[in-house]
């Protein structure tokens, strides 16, 4: 979230709304709490970083700075509280939409467009860059060996939907600043919230070189008194520069304890102030001005076009838009204007957009003004945080039940995803209902240790998919159709037979029309949920006993009692699958690249009973009652999940846990590309995808430690090199590029199908062992790849045939030796069993 031109207009008045903070605190041994937005730190963190992105991520040395930002903030006396966002909701799907169109997928056209040469230039690496796919699950897994390897102050917390209200009702609780890079935290207001530090504007300070201790002449000859002097006065900048590191990465070469941090902190009181508008009308500003709510649609007119004048820069309209409340509501507070009085906040609301409106609302078209005061609404509303009633603060007011750290089991939003209220039946069914809440209660769990990706939620809650979009040529199928879906499918029928998927909205005249009548009642009926009065001349003494957006709290909830009440919950099932029972197919939307845009495309929901038997599984089926497969034993649910992956072979069960996953994902990209080529017919561009033996050996190098990529091509990315140093030394081709976002798709889904199962501890993931550009490196090192005949058995049909580049200025060789057969005491060891061997099994 953010809101448009804020952080310009926090950093023009920086003099005037910022206030500057140290750490260590003056006051002693005082820790000061800190929430961060999770999602903010790895883009700043990977930006700062300077790691090159082009190769698909240097996971390695992202961990490397992870760690060293946190271990630094705790060395200065902070206690750190991570927030990542949860299932997203539906009304930022537009927002969502646009982003992955102007970063990724433009990103990537922008790159394939341009010419090997210029795309390679460190000033193009900088200006167009996409953030690698694998920056999350490192970043997690990296603060969750953190906080788990001793008592440091690290916890790491899931929202329940967006981050940006969890992590500020978390500081409400906590006392706490809340640092990232998102305007909107100065909006936010909650219990004892202390502000809110950018990211961008933090100082690291380390001690003066120059202080110099020095022997006061003056007073008795015995005195041992000593004077600590800086020297001269005047210093070069050059010198000052040295001690004072802008950014959120600490110096590497100043130890921990000689370390302070400055920053700058925003509160919502002061803004409110400077701009002359109580507290709680700062939501609405935000909502005029422009957030990522505003525009609920792509086909709808951007509601800041209708308001602001194209000359207007975003911190003036900022300005204007604080001026016309000001305005409006000096008129109202004078008693003797009646036709000025503001009646409710629908009123306000309804005055400022009149009053913003560049052209006349004579000019506009019918019911244009209507649909722009409801988008402001909801775009409010998103501000809204429900008030404190506890009279404890600090950690012990957290986790009141192991669901959710901020809210009991009844009012918490995301545990009403997995663990609806079904209603009571007199019928004997509720065995399967039973398992479901169990099953919908462990999901939630393993959401809040971190052990369910928010992307799966996701499907919970608006029933949709948003696959990662790695830099991939823009003229070929998006892996995320031809590498993931597959292994989705299999997700969304466990979820379905499970817990069960939101169903279908019902697209219908009569639907239409209920919602247009909603919308028409937010200035009719149910307007007297908004009649508390706006008192401008209230002072900030009673602030804390108040709900700051009280006055749109009886529409926030009528609107969704309105979405709850045309939502019925799913229906039980009794029999051996819970989606036989459907009345209809369930579908999920997936939004995937479609050449050069983001498109929704849906996707049927298998039963699961049918997939489990068209794919050959013999599963034992309990005639009496049945039992999802995620609350089955361990052993079968290893066996359906190598299975799903056509590897339930027994060389790949005798493998080491942390050499698994590796191994799954390069026999599962090998073989689904395999299998395309064979639908096609063996048509050439089907033939090119296939990947050849150094391509697999190269990414498997990462799991299988005997296979060792230094020896090859040699450290190729040191922990601390610029991008240009990296990128200098490494080519980047298209396939190489292509084959690394194969790979990092079939890592996701993959990761996704475990955590579905609850595998993520039997099959750990290890990306944090990846270097992309070491995988680019080895594949471009020349020379034959010599692999055990375990390796090739029964698999050379699935590989690409690899022939040797031949130089065509070059004439015949007329004497050109036969190549020797390789020495089998010479070739490459990969372990006692060999374990390219798992790969035997892949027949043509």
């Amino acid at each position: 979230m953010g809101v448009h031109g804020l952080t310009t207009y926090l950093r023009e008045n920086k003099r005037v709304l910022g206030k500057t903070v140290q750490f260590p605190s003056t006051s002693g041994d005082a820790v000061t709490t800190i929430v961060v937005d999770g999602w903010s730190f790895i883009f700043e963190v990977y930006l700062q970083s300077q790691l090159p992105w082009v190769y698909g991520g240097e996971y390695t040395e992202f961990s490397h700075y992870v760690e060293q930002v946190v271990l630094s903030w705790i060395a200065v006396g902070l206690k750190v509280y991570f927030v990542f966002d949860g299932p997203a909701p539906a009304l930022k799907t537009p927002t969502l939409i646009s982003r992955m169109n102007r970063g990724n997928i433009e990103q990537s056209l922008i790159f394939f467009r341009t010419s090997p040469a210029s795309r390679c230039t460190p000033r193009f690496l900088r200006e167009t860059n996409i953030l690698p796919p694998l920056a999350y699950e490192v970043c997690v897994q990296t603060l969750q060996r953190l906080a788990n390897s001793g008592k440091r102050p690290l916890e790491v917390h899931f929202a329940d939907e967006e981050a940006d209200p969890y992590a500020v009702e978390l500081a409400g609780r906590l006392g706490a600043y809340v640092a990232g890079n998102d305007s909107d935290f100065v909006i936010f207001s909650s219990g004892l919230y202390a502000g809110y530090i950018s990211l961008n504007e933090l100082m690291w300070i380390s001690p003066d070189a120059d202080e110099e201790t020095y022997t006061c002449k003056g007073g008795d000859g015995d005195d041992d008194f000593q004077t600590v002097v800086r020297g001269k006065a005047r210093k070069r900048p050059n010198q000052q520069r040295k001690n004072i590191i802008l950014g959120l990465i600490p110096p590497a070469d100043v130890p921990l304890e000689d370390l302070s941090l400055n920053a700058s902190v925003y509160t919502p009181d002061a803004l409110a102030a400077h701009l002359k508008i109580p507290v709680t009308i700062l939501p609405l500003l935000a909502a005029l001005v422009g957030n990522d709510f505003s525009n609920q649609s792509s086909t709808q007119r951007n509601v800041q076009s209708l308001f602001f004048e194209r000359r207007l820069s975003l911190s003036q309209r900022i300005t204007h838009t604080g001026n016309t409340l000001t305005s409006i509501l000096n008129a109202a507070s004078q008693p003797r204007k009646a036709r000025h009085q503001v009646e409710s906040v629908m009123d306000l609301i309804t005055r400022t957009v009149n009053a913003l409106l560049v052209r006349t609302p004579s000019h506009v078209a019918p019911g244009e003004v209507e649909a722009v005061v409801d988008r402001i609404v909801n775009a409010a509303l998103t501000y809204a945080i429900d008030k404190y009633d506890g009279e404890i603060y600090g950690p012990d007011s957290l986790w009141p039940t192991r669901m959710c750290a901020l809210h009991h089991q009844e009012a918490c939003p995301f545990v009403a995803l997995f663990m609806p209220a079904h209603p009571c039946s007199s019928q004997g069914d509720t065995g399967h209902d039973g398992a479901a809440s169990r099953l919908g209660a462990m999901y939630v769990e393993a959401f809040r240790s971190g052990k369910l990706k928010p992307r799966i939620t996701e499907i919970m809650n608006t029933g949709a998919w948003w696959p990662k979009t790695p830099l991939e040529n823009p003229d070929l199928e998006t892996v995320a159709k031809s590498i993931g879906r597959p292994i989705r499918l299999w997700i969304y029928a466990l979820l379905e037979d499970g817990v069960g998927l939101p169903d279908a909205p019902e697209v219908s005249s009569s639907a239409t029309d209920s919602v247009a009548e909603d919308n028409r009642g937010l200035h009719g009926e149910h307007e007297e949920n908004l009649d508390e009065l706006i008192d401008v001349e209230e002072n900030s003494s009673d602030d804390d006993d108040t709900d700051l957006l009280a006055p749109l709290r009886g529409e926030l909830e009528r609107l969704r009692t309105a979405d709850d009440s045309t939502s019925e919950p799913p229906a039980s099932a009794t029999s051996h699958s819970r989606s036989r029972l459907r009345l209809g197919y369930k579908t999920v939307t997936e939004y995937i690249r479609r050449g050069s845009r983001v498109a929704p495309d849906e996707v049927q929901v298998p039963d699961l009973a049918v997939l489990i038997s068209s794919s050959g599984f013999n599963a034992p089926v309990d005639s009496v009652t049945y039992v999802p497969w995620q609350l089955r034993s361990l052993e079968e649910r290893i066996t359906l999940f190598l299975h799903i992956l056509e590897s339930n072979v027994p060389l790949m069960r005798d493998l080491p846990p942390n050499q698994l996953f590796g191994v799954l994902v390069v026999r599962w990209v090998i073989r689904t590309l395999h299998r395309r080529a064979v639908e096609s017919g063996m048509t050439k561009d089907r033939e090119k995808e296939r990947w050849s033996q150094r391509e697999a050996r190269a990414l498997l190098a990462f799991y299988v430690e005997s296979l060792e990529v230094n020896e090859a091509v040699g450290s190729t990315t040191t922990y601390g090199d610029t991008q240009a140093q990296q990128v200098a030394g490494v080519p980047i081709t298209d396939r190489t590029i292509q084959l690394m976002a194969q790979a990092v798709t079939a890592i996701d889904a993959i990761q996704c199908l475990s955590q579905v199962l609850f595998l993520s501890d039997w099959i750990p993931v290890n990306v944090e062992r990846l270097s992309s550009s070491r995988f680019h490196a080895y594949i471009s090192q020349p020379g034959p790849v010599s692999l055990p005949n375990a390796c090739l058995h029964a698999c050379e049909d699935a590989f690409r045939q690899e022939f040797p580049k031949r130089n065509r200025n070059a004439g015949p060789r007329k004497h050109e030796k036969p190549a020797k057969p390789t020495v089998r005491g010479k070739t490459v060891s990969i372990g006692q069993s060999g374990h390219f061997a798992v790969l035997g099994d892949a027949e043509a």
